[in-house]
């Protein structure tokens, strides 16, 4: 077998990383690509990002980076994004991937490293079944320290939103069809802000993820995978969605928000059923809602939300691997 090199990540790689996300990867997406990660403010991460290279050519990637825990110095899935492991080549076996996360231990192991993180994305931004990893983590010595339930849809599947959603949403969304409402996408990010911001604290007494600024700055990176569109009537948004698109199959919802003017209208399965029909059509075959969960707790409200527009679960996991110190290596 060809020996693989590892090379720590730097600005030199950041086009190549990105470039294998896009074209090579069986696993990786938008949440992974350096492009989406650099949004953040330089230095506000310690990166500990590694590359693996076969013969000068990039077969996978894993973005990472170190936090310090009571002295501990520990590597985590990569702060920035929500979700991603170790990303690997669409073609790899089982035994390449293996090769590859035994040179990832030992190389955070030769830097005292106590203990390595791995936050997994969905199933569905895979393109194609993808066993390897969460069978050779459990192998290694790593435990699921957590897993969070996230709602997906099938848009490959005729009209499954339909067919699993709340049967009265097909009365409804005809009824604001008639009364007026349309949905459309708009570039204006200055204009669905302040909804987004008014429902995190309304709701959840939170601020947005991102601020004006960061979001206006991700559209630019992104003009034609990050999408605003609105529910509106007379030039009156009643709703609103930010979605990504993760891969060229997979749509991820980033935030939904709601006029409080509107609250008594059923409004959002108009918006989502315009949207998956829109993305059916473009050949895309999940949408995802992400997560409704935190640790033990289950956000009934918000999960059976997604469950009445037709999604159905699927996990978000966290792996871990404690004790570098101690790890030993897998001989054949």
């Amino acid at each position: 077998m060809k020996n693989i090199e590892v090379k720590e990540y730097s600005e030199e790689f950041h086009r190549q990383w990105d470039d294998f996300i896009r074209t090579s990867s069986r696993n990786g997406g938008i949440f992974q690509e350096r492009d989406f990660l650099s949004y953040h403010a330089e230095g506000k991460f310690n990166d500990a990002s590694l590359l693996f290279f076969e013969e000068g050519e990039l077969i996978s990637v894993f973005p990472a980076a170190i936090i310090t825990d009571n002295g501990n110095e520990k590597i985590v899935s990569h702060p920035g994004s929500s979700c991603g492991g170790l990303i690997y080549h669409n073609t790899a076996t089982l035994k390449r991937v293996l090769e590859i996360l035994q040179l990832l231990i030992g190389h955070y192991r030769s830097k005292n490293i106590s203990s390595i993180e791995m936050h997994l994305a969905e199933p569905v931004f895979h393109s194609m079944p993808e066993g390897e990893l969460t069978f050779l983590l459990w192998h290694r010595g790593f435990t699921l320290k957590t897993q969070e339930i996230s709602s997906c849809i099938r848009l490959s599947n005729e009209n499954s939103w339909e067919k699993l959603g709340r049967k009265k949403n097909l009365t409804d969304i005809r009824k604001l069809e008639r009364e007026g409402y349309t949905v459309k996408t708009t570039d204006e990010a200055e204009r669905i802000y302040p909804l987004i911001e008014s429902n995190q604290a309304r709701k959840y007494k939170r601020k947005p993820t991102h601020t004006l600024d960061e979001l206006k700055m991700l559209k630019q990176i992104y003009p034609g995978r990050i999408h605003f569109h609105v529910a509106e009537i007379n030039d009156t948004i009643a709703a609103v969605t930010v979605l990504f698109d993760v891969t060229s199959k997979a749509v991820h919802t980033f935030y939904i928000a709601q006029a409080q003017e509107f609250a008594s209208i059923n409004v959002f399965p108009f918006m989502f059923y315009k949207i998956f029909e829109q993305y059916q059509q473009q050949g895309f075959d999940w949408y995802n809602f992400g997560i409704s969960s935190r640790g033990q707790e289950i956000k009934w409200g918000m999960l059976e939300f997604k469950e009445r527009t037709g999604g159905r679960a699927t996990t978000r996991q966290v792996w871990i691997l404690e004790n570098l110190s101690n790890y030993k290596k897998f001989e054949e």
